[in-house]
């Protein structure tokens, strides 16, 4: 019995250690793996930035639309590049905003002037803004190859797991002074960047931010009043109060409608004018007893009765037993696109429970114009191989939120259509999107 107990105690020891060796070798393969993924990112990135380097400088003494569209092109290409090697290297916690913004300016620079290959040396009158970016390039491709080549010369790639680190926590959580090489290397790029003034050119968030409702300010009372207008059947006896307000660029009060025992129905209301912007229903639908065509008469009835102008549905989407239909406001058979308002409708009873209306307020300044191009002359600039299956006029919005008045062409190509946006001033292909057949 003696010796049964010391073979299994000798068996567990035995055990454990084969576990514990086992853990731990998979513990390093893990640490390896990660470490070797780090430095093929970190030298990716020297790559990358100094390919970004070389081509900026070619841009600045091209002359011809053919040689600054080929760097544009390949800037663009370098840039993804170098912002997807930045995501992947160990900088968690460490603020690189400069770097990256400086990406973003490139990018955006550089999506412009391509933009604008139709016109005579698209890039040379943004000559002066790829000087001031490839100015910062040069320093920050400096600064990258340096460290490249001190951790090079300090060990070879097997056994150069001192200068990356290893854990993610580790490099975030501890102090600069003792952080590992790469991160204290990428922190000192930062601060070196600080002494570059920013670029004149507007990030592309900047871009994506569009214009805000207007009108004189409202009260909270006058919120309660507007939310009470807008949903006249749910808030009929019942209780409306603001419950939130949010300041700043575009203040807004938040109206609550409590409905017996279940969650309130949210109304959220401009300061600005009293324009509703959304309403949110967080009321369960737990089965479907309409057809999509009842749920978006229902939806039709909805805008028509707060006296929206004429709309054309463009899209629905059905989820959770909910309907939501998007409608465009159409002026004179001209579809006003950024005018989109989203009225998502239950499919148990024909309920309200959900709507959008930011954008339609926001582009309530928008009116059709006269085109200079017929329809006619405007299928010239289609495709000759694809097939146009409709054709409509429609105002779109370009990437600085203009207003472009074009005509807008379903097109069958092979197996696939497009929706293709022609120009109505001069014949411009604006804009291309692939839909559903």
């Amino acid at each position: 019995m003696h010796k049964l107990k010391i073979t299994g105690l000798f068996i567990l020891i035995i055990g454990l250690a084969v576990f514990g060796g086992s853990q731990y070798y998979i513990n390093r393969t893990y640490r390896l793996q990660l470490e070797a993924g780090y430095r093929r990112a970190f030298r990716e990135l020297a790559v990358h930035i100094d390919g970004l380097e070389a081509e900026l400088s070619k841009l600045l003494v091209a002359n011809s639309p053919t040689q600054q569209f080929g760097g544009l092109a390949n800037i663009l290409r370098l840039v993804y590049a170098a912002q997807a090697n930045l995501g992947q290297l160990p900088a968690y916690g460490v603020n690189l905003t400069r770097i990256k913004n400086l990406l973003a300016y490139i990018q955006t620079a550089a999506l412009e002037a391509a933009q604008g290959m139709h016109s005579v040396q698209p890039a040379s009158a943004m000559r002066d803004a790829f000087a001031q970016l490839y100015e910062q390039v040069q320093y920050v491709n400096a600064e990258l190859q340096a460290q490249l080549t001190a951790g090079e010369s300090k060990a070879s790639w097997a056994s150069w797991r001192g200068l990356l680190p290893a854990s993610l926590p580790q490099a975030a959580d501890s102090s600069p002074g003792s952080r590992y090489p790469l991160v204290q290397a990428l922190l000192m790029i930062e601060d070196g960047m600080e002494r570059f003034p920013d670029p004149d050119f507007p990030s592309e968030l900047k871009r994506l931010k569009g214009p805000l409702p207007t009108g004189e300010l409202i009260s909270a009372a006058e919120a309660v009043a507007a939310a009470r207008a807008f949903v006249p059947e749910t808030a009929a006896g019942m209780e409306l109060a603001v419950t939130n307000q949010s300041e700043g660029e575009f203040p807004t009060y938040t109206v609550t409608v409590k409905v017996g025992d279940q969650e309130s129905i949210a109304v959220e209301i401009a300061k600005a004018g009293g324009h509703v912007l959304w309403m949110i229903n967080p009321r369960v639908v737990r089965e479907q007893r309409l057809s999509e065509a009842e749920m978006v008469g229902f939806a039709r009835q909805f805008l028509k009765d707060r006296e929206f102008p004429e709309v054309e549905l463009i899209e629905t989407d059905f989820s959770l037993n909910r309907l939501m239909c998007s409608f465009v406001v159409s002026e004179d058979g001209v579809l006003i696109y950024p005018r989109l308002v989203k009225v998502q409708v239950a499919a148990d009873n024909g309920e309200i429970v959900g709507y959008q209306g930011l954008a339609y307020q926001a582009f309530a300044y928008i009116r059709t114009t006269t085109p200079v191009l017929s329809m006619e002359q405007a299928r010239a600039y289609v495709i000759e191989t694809a097939e146009i299956l409709e054709q409509r006029p429609a105002v779109i919005l370009d990437p600085n939120f203009e207003q472009k008045l074009t005509y807008e062409f379903r097109v069958k190509h092979g197996a696939d259509q497009f929706l293709i946006y022609i120009n109505a001033e001069n014949g411009a292909e604006e804009k291309i999107t692939r839909v559903e057949p």
